[in-house]
């Protein structure tokens, strides 16, 4: 018996409704069970889009990539070059890649200010959301994600929701050494961080639902 239909069987007998737990195992294998997105060979890829995981704070309160976001870089530089494909980045990632690459081959997303003039938190939808407006997603190609690698499943499903053809660069070795020191509580302890990207997930497919 698969995972989903031990899931609906379990659901089924606690909430007395058969179709309502087929719909919520599936939704529970999707959204607690994955974390391995689909990948494609590197010469495929056309774009890339490199995703921020976390950053470190320096005593005077700016932030900076931090070495998390650095091998973020330095792993998207080597597929840039790989696949001669232009980088599009959150500003921590496109930072750290700046002396990687040439100019024109790095394009930063950065966040909004509010009115104090502080950052406004930049999350994968927003990122992939303002991708969107500068450049329809089709006319960016096959992408290639660059995500820390508990991130990556949720970057991938969110582009492809969103319209881009995403995937991770197969044989690419994603970052998993989560940072102690890192800005963000929860990029700092795995199970944390797990949790958080779940309760992410849930959030947007609770939005879906309730748009209709």
């Amino acid at each position: 018996m698969s995972a989903r239909e031990k899931i609906r069987e379990r659901l089924a007998a606690e909430l007395g409704d058969a179709q309502l737990a087929q719909r919520l195992a599936e939704i529970i294998e999707v959204d607690a069970l994955c974390w391995r997105p689909p990948a494609i060979a590197p010469n495929k890829i056309q774009t890339i889009i490199g995703f921020t995981f976390g950053n470190r704070m320096a005593p005077n309160g700016n932030r900076e990539p931090g070495p998390v976001n650095q091998a973020l870089a330095a792993l998207a530089a080597r597929l840039s070059q790989e696949a001669d494909a232009r980088l599009i980045a959150q500003w921590e990632v496109a930072e750290a890649a700046a002396s990687l690459l040439p100019p024109e081959a790095v394009i930063s997303i950065f966040p909004r200010r509010d009115e104090r003039d502080e950052p406004v938190y930049l999350g994968t939808t927003a990122v992939l959301e303002d991708i969107a407006r500068r450049w329809p997603p089709e006319s960016l190609g096959c992408i290639g994600v660059i995500a820390f690698s508990d991130h990556a499943f949720r970057c991938v499903e969110t582009a492809r929701r969103l319209g881009f053809d995403a995937y991770v660069p197969a044989g690419y070795a994603l970052p998993t050494e989560y940072d102690p020191q890192s800005g963000q509580a929860w990029c700092r302890n795995r199970l944390a961080y797990l949790l958080h990207d779940v309760m992410l997930r849930v959030s947007d497919r609770r939005a879906a639902i309730l748009s209709g």
